[in-house]
């Protein structure tokens, strides 16, 4: 199941819109990809702070500990207030239709993107400056969602503005918050 999600996740960073169309045949429940997709994808995107105590000389191994809790942390965080938002606002987006399944793999999907990208800033010892405009590009991708979420067309905006607030910030807030508690 893990290899497939990762397959889920190539297709939609190769081409959204039949990623979402393939996600939405496949139909898994989203408990399934949640345990045996997102949770061990967290669990890899934590392991990958480790490099940074051969690249750093001021990393020690308490503080890349504390790093790699927190990593994981601050995604699974954001997949329970993305899915409380959700649960609140996707009704009005969606003429009233709403699948508990469809947006917890929706959340999934989105934030193991996010994730994905955090693994490439995990890694490299200097983040380059462009890699920070990629959410712009998973934003895209949830934009292309919108089939698959059944979104009416008069609730666009407010889906993208719930996907904004709701999934691409928490993850940057609980990281923002982290960097504050932890001694850099």
């Amino acid at each position: 199941m893990f290899f497939q999600y990762l397959l889920g996740m190539l297709q939609l960073l190769l081409s959204p819109r039949r990623g979402w169309e393939d996600i939405a045949v496949d139909n898994w429940p989203s408990g399934v990809i949640l345990r045996k997709g997102f949770v061990p994808l967290l669990i890899i995107v934590s392991l990958t702070c480790l490099p940074s105590l051969w690249y750093h000389s001021h990393a020690t191994l308490a503080g890349v500990c504390e790093r790699m809790v927190a990593c994981f942390v601050k995604f699974l965080a954001s997949y329970y207030v993305a899915s409380f938002c959700f649960s609140l606002y996707i009704p009005s987006c969606t003429d009233n239709v709403m699948s508990l399944n469809k947006n917890h793999t929706f959340i999934v999907y989105s934030l193991g993107l996010l994730a994905l990208l955090n693994v490439l800033t995990n890694l490299l010892p200097m983040v380059p400056d462009m890699l920070y405009l990629l959410p712009v590009y998973v934003y895209f991708i949830m934009w292309r969602g919108i089939t698959y979420m059944e979104v009416k067309f008069d609730g666009v905006i407010s889906f993208m503005l719930l996907d904004l607030l709701a999934l691409l910030l928490p993850p940057f807030l609980f990281q923002y918050l982290f960097n504050l508690i932890i001694p850099s």
